[in-house]
C-alpha cells in the first residue's frame, strides 16, 4: 500500500471524551479521533494524563503495517517534533517529546483489531505543575490545536509512505538528529531494575544500546529514560 500527502483522514472533534485513545479503538485506520478535553486520559504505564481544555489531545488510527508497526512509535513522536519546526524541540526514547529538556507531548500506542491507536497529547497553552517525575512544558499558545493537528496528520502521512517504502533506516537518521541523551551518561528503569551507563545509539530495529560501566553494550526494548546531562 502507497500512501501520500493528499491521503483524506477522517476527523471527528469532541468537546469532552473520557479518552481519546477509548473512543478511537472503535474506529478504522486513517481515522482521527480529537477532544478538546478528556476527563481520564491515558499515558503510558497506566499513568493518567492531565487534559484541561486548550491543550490538543488526538488519536489517530493507524494501519498494522505487521513487521514494521513497531516502528510507529517512533515515526509519531517524530511527526510531532516535526510540526514544531523553529523550537528547541528533542525526543526522548522512545517517544516523549520535549521542549527545553521539559515534557511537551506525551504518546500512547495501542494495539486492536482494526490497527494501531496513537494517542497524542500536547500543551498547549498550559501543563502540570506539581506531582511529575519530571519537568513539563507548554507551549504557550505559539500554535493553535487546529494549525497543529494539521501539521501533525501531513508529516504523520509522510513518514508512514517513507516507512511503507523504504522501512525505517532513513526514519531512523531523521528521528536520531532530535534525540535527546545520545553519547551521554543516563539512567534506564527497568521493570526488576535501574541501569545506568552511556546512550551509545539506536540500532536498527529501534532499542536503545546502552553501553554499561564494564564497556558491554546491552539492547533496551522497554523501560523508563532519565536524562543525567
Amino acid at each position: 500500500m502507497c500512501y501520500s500527502r493528499a491521503m483524506i483522514w477522517k476527523k471527528f472533534i469532541f468537546e469532552t471524551l473520557e479518552s481519546t485513545n477509548k473512543t478511537a479503538l472503535e474506529y478504522p485506520p486513517f481515522t482521527v479521533i480529537v477532544a478538546k478535553s478528556q476527563t481520564a486520559g491515558k499515558g503510558r504505564y497506566g499513568h493518567s494524563w492531565s487534559s484541561p481544555p486548550g491543550n490538543l489531545y488526538m488519536s489517530a488510527v493507524l494501519p498494522d503495517l505487521a513487521e514494521k508497526s513497531p516502528f510507529l512509535a517512533f515515526i509519531v513522536a517524530l511527526s510531532v517534533a516535526q510540526s514544531l519546526k523553529g523550537l528547541p524541540i528533542k525526543l526522548k526514547w522512545p517517544n516523549d517529546v520535549l521542549l527545553d529538556g521539559k515534557k511537551l507531548a506525551g504518546i500512547l500506542l495501542e494495539k486492536t483489531d482494526k490497527g494501531i491507536v496513537a494517542g497524542i497529547g500536547v500543551n498547549v497553552v498550559s501543563c502540570p505543575t506539581a506531582g511529575l517525575p519530571y519537568q513539563a512544558a507548554h507551549l504557550k499558545s505559539s500554535v493553535s490545536c487546529e494549525d497543529l493537528t494539521e501539521l501533525i496528520l501531513d508529516n504523520l502521512t509522510l513518514n508512514l509512505q517513507e516507512l511503507n517504502k523504504n522501512g525505517f533506516k532513513n526514519l531512523r537518521q531523521e528521528y536520531m538528529s532530535y534525540l535527546q541523551g545520545l553519547h551521554t551518561q543516563i539512567c534506564v528503569n527497568l521493570p526488576d531494575k535501574k541501569l545506568v551507563g552511556i546512550f551509545k545509539d539506536l540500532s536498527a530495529s529501534g532499542a536503545l544500546i546502552l553501553q554499561l560501566p564494564d564497556k558491554t553494550l546491552k539492547e533496551i526494548t522497554a523501560g523508563v529514560v532519565f536524562l543525567m546531562d
